[in-house]
């Protein structure tokens, strides 16, 4: 049975390797704890902060920054929607 911290590396992952079959560099920076992720939709790269604050949201986020990407022009609700359901997807390749 996986941890929560397991559990979360897997979530991560697999929203990676999803990125990469996307055609969508994800990239860690160590950087200071309040810079937030950012995502550029023109390069094809998230930008995620190893050491942010909010690290427990990194899946959240790297998942939103993901669907920004692939989905340029549309709105924050609509970015959220796509992100909880890239994480849901992604969750069913978890074995916990």
């Amino acid at each position: 049975m996986m941890n929560q911290n397991e559990s979360e590396k897997t979530l991560i992952q697999n929203l990676e390797e999803f990125a990469t079959e996307q055609g969508i560099d994800c990239v860690w920076l160590d950087t200071d704890p309040k810079y937030i992720p950012v995502s550029d939709p023109k390069d094809r790269v998230v930008f995620m902060n190893k050491n942010w604050e909010y690290g427990e949201k990194s899946s959240f986020a790297l998942a939103y920054g993901i669907e920004a990407v692939i989905h340029e022009n549309s709105s924050v609700d609509d970015l959220n929607g796509y992100a909880q359901d890239l994480i849901k997807e992604s969750k069913h390749y978890i074995r916990i």
